[in-house]
């Protein structure tokens, strides 16, 4: 992959069908439409963040950020919410070039703690490796309950 034609940047309203495709890849089916309304809605927040991965001029991958506020102990973390890459642009360096805009904004917002989820299904297990290599390490066990 030549750097010239990888570009991170902050997300702009006409990349929303491409983040609508990642997002069902990433495993959760998703509209234009319904990606639309999410996207108007994170876009008018403070603490929230989305940078989208261009290679060659196309979308090929994007990560989500948000920033919490702590309890247990001072401060705040930055939470990754959503990170993908497009398959077939996978193990060439998006990923960590996503990482690292987050790792600069932290810096930015004297964040001294990154938090990532991913879930435990056959499929994450390459991106549990992929975050073990750019310095995550477990933590804890998240669990989470659907309110009908």
């Amino acid at each position: 992959m030549t750097n010239d034609k990888l570009i991170i940047r902050e997300f702009q309203p006409n990349d929303i069908e491409s983040l609508a495709d990642l997002t069902t890849e990433l495993g959760y089916a998703t509209s234009i439409e319904q990606m639309t309304k999410r996207l108007e809605t994170i876009s008018q927040l403070d603490n929230y963040w989305t940078f989208v991965a261009s290679f060659d001029s196309k979308i090929v991958g994007y990560i989500g950020i948000n920033k919490n506020y702590l309890w247990e102990q001072d401060g705040h973390y930055l939470r990754i919410q959503a990170l993908v890459v497009k398959k077939q642009f996978r193990r060439i360096g998006i990923g960590q070039k996503l990482i690292d805009t987050v790792e600069k904004l932290a810096k930015q917002t004297n964040t001294k703690l990154i938090l990532i989820n991913c879930g435990n299904r056959d499929e994450r297990h390459s991106a549990h490796q992929f975050y073990s290599k750019m310095g995550f390490e477990p933590k804890s066990t998240g669990y989470i309950k659907k309110i009908e």
